[in-house]
């Protein structure tokens, strides 16, 4: 009875597998499989210029599920996240780009956002009182961030890199080396310059001065770009709103969170506001159309100053579209 009841029950389903199978396979059309989508990575890094995107996802208006911001506070380890492909959109400046450029990593710039207006210096001990002084001095450096303006300061008095004892350190480490002696000067950004400069400091030089200014730039991979323009263009909305709103001049959503990850207070922010100078659409759009000359002049200098040894190869680099898209 049992052996019985089986063949049954096999000849059943040779029966109907046909249609079983038909059915199977149109729901497939309908229902088609589709892999889970990948969040996009973002590594904006610890400085007041990337604070839009920050608080942007602090608050979620960049959602979770579609976006991951990463927090990386060395300008360095970020550009490292990008080539390395850990990370698909970064902030970095204008000579770094340049530098990720000449190592071979292909970004787009997607967007200028703001201006270095002295927010970037070259604080020293009080004995020092001009560039000249540096001679022979211990300046503390952070190579990825801070090369470009010290070249240009030495340059503007005569002098160059080989004057001077470049020491690597990361900006973290540079108020307490100062204090303690181990450099004359260092080469610091905000909100670490603010810091510095509570400490009896004297500012040498700072990023108002430049020929060519310190832009901080959106940047993204090309896999990015051709894969997740929808989430692009919504990253780049949520840059303008908020910056909007961080440089309105009151109190906003998120404050509390980008005075702690900072570490300032509310003056301390407001000091470090007014030395980025956020660009607008139009100035934006300038800027971005500026880039191709600003570059070769820049790499000019960064070549002679032994900063990158080759000009990057000429592919395409810029892609505007986005912002237009963005902010119509």
């Amino acid at each position: 009875m049992h052996g019985k009841g089986m063949k049954d029950t096999m000849a059943l389903l040779r029966r109907f597998l046909p249609l079983i199978s038909a059915v199977v396979l149109l729901a497939a059309s309908f229902f088609p499989y589709q892999e889970p989508r990948t969040r996009l990575r973002v590594v904006p890094g610890i400085w007041p210029a990337a604070e839009p995107l920050l608080v942007a996802g602090d608050l979620q208006i960049l959602p979770p599920d579609r976006f991951q911001i990463i927090e990386i506070p060395w300008s360095s380890a970020v550009a490292r996240a990008f080539g390395s492909g850990a990370a698909d959109v970064a902030v970095v400046t204008l000579d770094g780009a340049l530098r990720m450029r000449e190592a071979g990593q292909r970004l787009r710039v997607l967007m200028v956002m703001s201006q270095s207006t002295g927010s970037d210096a070259i604080m020293a001990r009080q004995h020092i009182q001009r560039l000249q002084d540096l001679k022979g001095k211990r300046v503390g450096v952070e190579r990825s961030a801070g090369s470009y303006l010290l070249v240009n300061a030495l340059e503007s008095v005569g002098m160059s890199m080989a004057d001077v004892e470049a020491v690597p350190m990361f900006q973290s480490e540079m108020q307490q080396s100062l204090q303690a002696g181990q450099v004359e000067a260092v080469v610091v950004m905000n909100p670490w310059r603010s810091k510095i400069s509570l400490q009896g400091t004297r500012s040498l030089y700072d990023s108002s001065q430049l020929k060519i200014p310190i832009l901080y730039l959106l940047v993204a991979s090309e896999r990015a770009c051709d894969t997740s323009r929808k989430e692009l263009v919504s990253l780049l909305k949520a840059q303008a709103e908020m910056t909007d709103k961080i440089w309105g001049g009151k109190p906003f959503q998120g404050m509390d969170a980008v005075l702690r990850r900072e570490n300032l207070n509310a003056d301390e922010l407001a000091s470090c506001l007014r030395q980025l100078r956020p660009l607008n659409k139009s100035e934006g759009m300038k800027m971005l159309n500026q880039l191709p000359q600003l570059a070769v002049e820049m790499e000019e200098q960064m070549i002679r100053s032994g900063i990158i040894k080759t000009r990057p190869a000429g592919s395409e680099w810029i892609n505007g579209t986005f912002v237009k898209e963005a902010l119509p």
